[in-house]
């Protein structure tokens, strides 16, 4: 996958579909059996860059599975397989959850994605 494609947020509307497919049959599916997903460092600093200028909270990781067609640039052979999502937060309005913590907001603008799945790249990995 190229770089740009790494950095392109996903759609809420298909981020959505893709958590919902995931809860379907995610856990269940041997088909749809992810090992591992890796992410570029560089898409992880630029995430922590975000938190540490204050813009962001925490980040907030979905479980998902790639849709057929729905993002542009996914190899084919990734579609059905589980992923992850990564959302960063921002802080919540309102008491938090009554046990002194916090509520966190999804920033639904800016859904990441695009590591690259094992299998089919699974070259280094020991667990």
């Amino acid at each position: 996958m190229s770089k740009k494609l790494n950095m392109e947020p996903i759609d809420p509307k298909v981020a959505k579909a893709m958590v919902v497919a995931y809860a379907k049959d995610g856990m269940t599916s041997t088909e749809s059996y992810t090992k591992a997903v890796w992410f570029p460092a560089e898409q992880i600093l630029e995430i922590a860059k975000s938190m540490s200028e204050g813009k962001y909270d925490g980040l907030r990781i979905y479980f998902a599975q790639y849709l057929e067609g729905a993002i542009e640039g996914v190899p084919k052979s990734y579609e059905g397989r589980n992923t992850l999502l990564l959302v960063p937060t921002t802080p919540g309005v309102g008491n938090g959850n009554g046990n002194g913590e916090e509520n966190h907001r999804d920033d639904l603008s800016n859904i990441e994605n695009r590591g690259t799945a094992c299998p089919d790249m699974c070259e280094g990995t020991s667990l």
